[in-house]
């Protein structure tokens, strides 16, 4: 078993019967980078939990000589990884690119394990006139190079 997958299976066992969810371990030759969420947001303190016990498993080993670990949350600008995220934003505006290179934006409506459910307005060219409509698209998860949140800072105030 290699570092990531060592660190992928103690975090999820530590975190196993809570609402929290790993989202992401990426290793790297100066750092261990673990990514946690929850449907309300993950609290810092569950971070330092996971921290902690990742820093006592690993005390003995050269794990940490050369490395720094940081545990914490996704940033609002990431992309959304897991299936967990996609249901923690439906209702909310996203930025879809396909494989093919297709941008889709629109209210992310559902998500499974197959694809999501994404309520796009579309342009519809008739004569002179456009016109926008809704479409609900669904769209495959294998067919999908990144989603992300799209944060509108005019609707906070």
């Amino acid at each position: 078993m290699d570092l990531k997958e060592e660190i992928t299976k103690l975090v999820e066992e530590k975190i196993a019967g809570s609402d929290n969810f790993l989202v992401e371990v990426k290793v790297t030759p100066g750092k261990v980078l673990v990514t946690l969420d929850h449907p309300q947001g993950i609290m810092i303190e569950e971070c330092v939990k996971v921290n902690r016990m990742l820093q006592a498993h690993f005390e003995n080993t050269p794990v940490f000589e050369k490395r720094e670990l940081e545990v914490g949350s996704p940033g609002m600008e990431e992309p959304l990884l897991v299936l967990q995220q996609f249901h923690k934003r439906i209702g909310r505006e996203v930025s879809v690119l396909t494989l093919d290179g297709v941008k889709h934006t629109g209210t992310l409506m559902s998500a499974d394990g197959n694809e999501l459910g994404l309520n796009e307005d579309i342009v519809i060219k008739t004569g002179n006139k456009k016109e926008k409509h809704k479409q609900l698209n669904n769209i495959p998860f294998n067919t999908i190079k990144e989603t992300r949140v799209i944060f509108s800072f005019d609707k906070i105030i």
